[in-house]
């Protein structure tokens, strides 16, 4: 059973922004700070003195807003709680999260506060804090499960060993709600309803976990936007409330003083008394038995979640970053240059999808040919070409010159279209030369080498072969390149919140079939493929994760299905 946070020795910064200058107003995000200070500090819920109860209304800038949870999480010697009520806005270039103040544009996001800057001030190295609880109730406040944390700068991997609890109000790509006429908006009003009156047949005190579930099923019910919660180490067991739902003392146990009159026909024997503490004993010691059995297994899972969730976020970011460098002009100004790895790192290919075409090595030296946005084009020795995401701390040598005098700069692969159907023959250079596709037009094909004139290309379906018949060919110039990566980019997304979301306690398993081929992804966060659904066949649906669901093929294999549209229900 979880414990209750000492509100002695916790402090909460509650931060809310109801008047915008360029923005739409919301005035019950005033009424949020009230009710929720209020719930806070009351002794029946949690007990937190006034003055640990910092409220934040109408902040004058982001560095009022950093400093002062900085100051309270350095203060903080238990739990540290950090709230934010107001407008969400995302970076339309980064996709990150920004937390509106009274003057932020929503064209200038300088002007407002950004997530990760938070994140930091949380995360404060000289923080007292043992536990950490953020709560954002805000449009696409779920974009803080992603955006900046990624597997070196995750919450959880810089936090104290009793975790860290994020409980946002809404999906990344969704907004969130604050009905007209309603003294409070949805999620902080089914909050502070829980706080204060608790919840029917849980444990007291409520910790991070029980009050998600009943928040996230008492907002469905109404649908309404549904919250999204990450836990890190033992972040959903933090307990911030009594539950106000289980009354009063209860039942007291025996004194002694309601047994039977001493020396009475219902006094118990000596020896009963000794065979009654004998099998309370045993029942005690096996009910303890049975409790750490299951914590153990809660461990168990929670760590597998925990990595596939690091693993899907690690997705994300490669993606991203890959997006970026594809959709990144070529620095005019770049010179090649020589350099070496500190430590071994994947080679991207240029065509954007997500697996290593190579990987550079430590005590290695590679050729940066170009500079896209923060990424490197970098070639091998064997004249390979590649994407380098990750250029921090890299050795530079010597500039080189790779101009047309300089020698062969290895080939680049690119897409392309033939006009008119030509043929694909195979590589092994047999006469008569043997077709293996059919190259028609109007459909995108991958050229990855050249070889005596002509073109390696490779098919959709991965078939490869030469095509000798170059005329004519349009190039693709990345265009497609920039397109998969941004749909893996999106894929990985919605994989890594599909990871991280909890299953739906309310959820019916349910017989689907899907109206056209569809792949499903391993849950370990990986973008790897379980199988592919096909249409006609039955599969069954054996969990809800956010807007993804967990399938089971007929052969016993599960993975997430992303792309739940049109399914057709059993």
């Amino acid at each position: 059973m979880a414990v209750l946070s000492d509100p002695a020795c916790s402090e909460a910064v509650l931060v809310g922004v109801h008047d915008y200058a360029h923005l739409e107003k919301l005035p019950a995000v005033a009424r949020n700070l009230e009710g929720l200070r209020d719930a806070l500090t009351d002794p029946a819920v949690w007990g937190l003195p006034a003055e640990a109860c910092t409220v934040l209304s109408q902040p004058g800038s982001a560095g009022q807003v950093l400093d002062t949870v900085r100051e309270r999480a350095r203060k903080a010697r238990d739990t540290l709680l950090v709230y934010y009520a107001g407008h969400g806005l995302t970076d339309l270039h980064t996709d990150e999260l920004y937390l509106a103040l009274p003057d932020s544009d929503q064209e200038r996001e300088y002007t407002s506060l950004r997530y990760e800057y938070l994140r930091r001030a949380v995360l404060d190295q000289q923080a007292g804090a043992q536990r950490t609880v953020v709560i954002l109730d805000c449009c696409y406040s779920g974009r803080a499960l992603l955006g900046r944390m990624s597997a070196s700068e995750h919450i959880a991997d810089q936090a104290v060993v009793e975790g860290t609890c994020l409980l946002t109000a809404s999906a990344e790509t969704r907004p969130a709600l604050s009905p007209p006429g309603e003294t409070y908006t949805a999620f902080t009003g089914e909050l502070i309803t829980t706080l204060t009156q608790g919840v029917p047949d849980r444990p007291d005190p409520l910790d991070m976990d029980t009050l998600y579930r009943h928040l996230r099923g008492r907002l469905a019910s109404r649908s309404r936007p549904v919250p999204q919660q990450r836990n890190r180490n033992t972040g959903g067991r933090i307990a911030i409330a009594r539950n106000r739902a289980v009354p009063e003392g209860g039942a007291a146990e025996g004194d002694g003083s309601g047994g039977a009159a001493q020396g009475g026909a219902g006094a118990p024997s000596s020896s009963g008394s000794e065979s009654l503490a004998a099998r309370e004993s045993e029942a005690e010691r096996r009910l303890a038995e049975m409790e750490w059995r299951a914590e153990r297994l809660r461990r168990e899972t929670e760590e597998l979640r925990e990595e596939a969730e690091r693993r899907a976020l690690q997705t994300v970011e490669t993606a991203q970053r890959l997006a970026n460098a594809l959709a990144a002009a070529a620095d005019p100004a770049f010179q090649p240059v020589w350099f070496a790895v500190p430590a071994t790192r994947p080679l991207m290919g240029q065509d954007g999808s997500l697996g290593p075409v190579g990987e550079l090595v430590p005590g290695s030296w590679y050729l940066a040919v170009e500079q896209r946005g923060k990424a490197l084009v970098v070639q091998t020795e064997e004249g390979n070409r590649g994407l380098l995401l990750d250029a921090e701390g890299i050795e530079r040598g010597y500039y080189s010159d790779v101009g047309p005098g300089a020698g062969a700069p290895g080939f680049e692969p690119f897409w392309f279209a033939v006009p008119e159907a030509r043929q694909l023959v195979r590589e092994d250079g047999s006469r008569p030369r043997k077709a293996v596709a059919e190259l028609v037009p109007g459909v995108w094909y991958l050229a990855v080498g050249q070889r005596e004139g002509a073109l390696i290309a490779r098919t959709e379906d991965g078939r490869r072969g030469l095509l000798h018949d170059m005329d004519g060919i349009q190039h693709g110039d990345g265009v497609l390149a920039t397109i998969e990566a941004k749909q893996n980019l999106r894929k990985a997304k919605s994989l890594a919140e599909a990871v991280s979301s909890a299953p739906e306690p309310d959820f019916q398993p349910f017989w689907f079939a899907v109206p056209a081929p569809r792949e499903i992804l391993s849950p370990d966060g990986s973008l790897e493929p379980v199988a592919e659904l096909a249409p006609g066949t039955w599969y069954l649906a054996v969990e809800q994760r956010g807007t993804a669901l967990l399938a089971q093929c007929q052969d016993g294999r599960r993975g997430l299905l992303l792309d739940t549209e049109g399914i057709q229900r059993g």
